[in-house]
C-alpha cells in the first residue's frame, strides 16, 4: 500500500505548509487507495468506484466500528458556509480508517 504512504506523506507535508484543503484531499486519498485495496482483496466488499463514494459508503456500513464510521463521515463532508471542516484532523481520521482496512487485510 505504498500509495496510501505517499499520500499520508504528503497530506502531513501540506498540513505543515497550512494548506488544510490539500492535506484534507491527499487524507481523502490515502484512505481511498486503502479501501480500494480491501475491495480488490474481497471483492464481496464494494463501497464505490471513486473515493467520496468509498467514504460515504463506509459512513453508512453498520458492520463497521462506529469509530471508524465517524472518522469516515468527518473525512467525507462538505465544508460548512463558512468553509470549516468537520474533520479538525483529517490525517488523524484517515489513520482510524487505514488501520481497520490494514487489519481486514490482515
Amino acid at each position: 500500500m505504498e500509495s496510501v504512504t505517499l499520500e499520508l506523506q504528503r497530506a502531513a507535508e501540506a498540513e505543515r505548509s497550512g494548506n488544510e484543503g490539500r492535506a484534507r484531499t491527499s487524507a481523502r486519498r490515502a484512505v481511498g487507495f486503502a479501501i480500494t485495496e480491501m475491495e480488490r482483496r474481497f471483492p464481496e466488499k464494494r463501497y464505490g468506484s471513486d473515493f467520496m463514494t468509498q467514504l460515504r459508503s463506509l459512513a453508512r456500513d453498520p458492520q463497521i466500528a462506529q469509530s471508524v464510521r465517524e472518522a469516515a463521515d468527518r473525512l467525507q463532508a462538505r465544508l460548512s458556509p463558512g468553509f470549516e471542516s468537520l474533520s479538525k484532523d483529517p490525517i488523524a481520521d484517515a489513520n482510524i480508517i487505514i488501520r481497520f482496512v490494514a487489519e481486514q487485510l490482515g
